[in-house]
């Protein structure tokens, strides 16, 4: 299986999957040109999934064991569950494998499963059957191209939000992920996913994470440091783990959990990870302005501000982007406009903490 190698270490893809603002990781001169190196797309992807280092190397794994020929070729490449607290990256996780194994974060075929949740609807996973609209076109939610790849490049397909389907297109996602092909309702099309990377996400047990995460001995817990801060959320991270393995087992039937490879955990921010997804947040804010010839320059002590205000472990880092559009991104708006109305002349922005809020103004 060669297009796991011979693609990585394409130069014009390469440059193209470090245009959403991750570092292309540069190949290791010890491994032949073209080898697959794990090392390196496992700092690639950590570089923009923070705080998921053990889910990150479960689908580094999948991605290996693909590479070698390790997997079955009557199956998907992989079928992994991605399941933990909203806003913890699972799928941005996806985008990003996309990334490096296609030509960019976008390159993949997403389902949005939420789509699917009325019987009505779910006609449009698999076509219209004989006799419908649109039976002779066999019309469906997958893009050929992104599903079943080539030669040289792997499909990617995301199931988003998973539980949210009508159980009669769960039912035809089992065929998907038991030999890896989706005979069309009409009877004379398959589409197929043997060439593909199969992801599904699920918010399964969110709430009752939620409800976990507020309790008061989590926040006592939260403020305690050294080596009993480490065993506290240890065994919090446990407790997780098994909610959400409870929650999965009580929703999905066992046949279908027995199709899925691994069942990946996403754990919750704490606040360090916090102040670091915040930096590459306003990294790529940074790198927004540039384009517009705008040279933004932020003092250390804006993350941790943002953080600080944003970062709710319940909500994840969806907070965080909401607090530092507010926070950040607001003022240095009104200073460009202020400084620069019209045109694109160069122009230095200098954000600082004054007062517990952000200023910015021209340097």
């Amino acid at each position: 299986m060669p297009y796991l190698t011979d693609m990585y270490h394409d130069q014009n893809r390469g440059r193209r999957a470090g245009q959403d603002g991750g570092p292309v990781a540069a190949p290791d001169p010890a491994k032949p040109p073209g080898a697959f190196d794990p090392d390196a797309v496992t700092e690639r992807l950590r570089a923009r999934v923070l705080g998921q280092d053990s889910a990150i190397r479960s689908v580094v794994r999948a991605m290996t064991l693909a590479t070698a020929g390790a997997t079955d070729p009557q199956r998907p490449l992989a079928n992994l569950l991605l399941a933990g607290p909203t806003g913890t990256g699972k799928t941005e996780l996806v985008r990003q494998v996309a990334a490096v194994l296609r030509s960019g974060p976008e390159d993949l075929c997403r389902v949005d499963m939420n789509s699917l949740a009325q019987e009505h609807y779910a006609a449009s996973f698999s076509g219209a059957p004989p006799g419908y609209a649109g039976s002779k076109e066999a019309f469906s939610v997958f893009d050929r191209s992104t599903v079943e790849g080539d030669a040289y490049t792997p499909g990617i397909v995301l199931f988003d939000e998973v539980e949210k389907a009508h159980p009669t297109v769960l039912r035809a996602l089992l065929q998907v992920l038991d030999n890896g092909e989706l005979r069309l309702a009409s009877g004379q099309q398959t589409i197929s996913f043997r060439n593909s990377f199969v992801f599904l996400t699920s918010n399964l047990g969110s709430a009752e994470l939620a409800k976990r995460r507020r309790a008061r001995w989590r926040r006592l817990a939260d403020r305690v440091g050294g080596r009993s801060g480490t065993v506290t959320r240890r065994l919090a991270a446990r407790g997780n783990e098994t909610v959400l393995s409870a929650a999965l087992s009580e929703f999905f039937d066992t046949e279908f959990l027995n199709r899925i490879d691994e069942t990946v955990v996403f754990r919750e921010f704490d606040t360090e990870t916090a102040v670091r997804i915040t930096e590459v947040e306003i990294e790529l804010l940074r790198q927004r302005l540039h384009r517009r010839s705008v040279r933004l320059e932020v003092d250390e002590s804006v993350p941790r501000l943002v953080a600080d205000l944003g970062f709710d472990p319940v909500y994840g880092a969806r907070g965080l982007r909401r607090c530092l559009r507010v926070t950040l991104a607001d003022p240095v708006a009104e200073a460009v406009l202020r400084h620069r109305p019209v045109g694109r002349e160069p122009l230095t922005i200098r954000a600082a903490v004054t007062g517990g809020t952000v200023t910015a103004e021209a340097g």
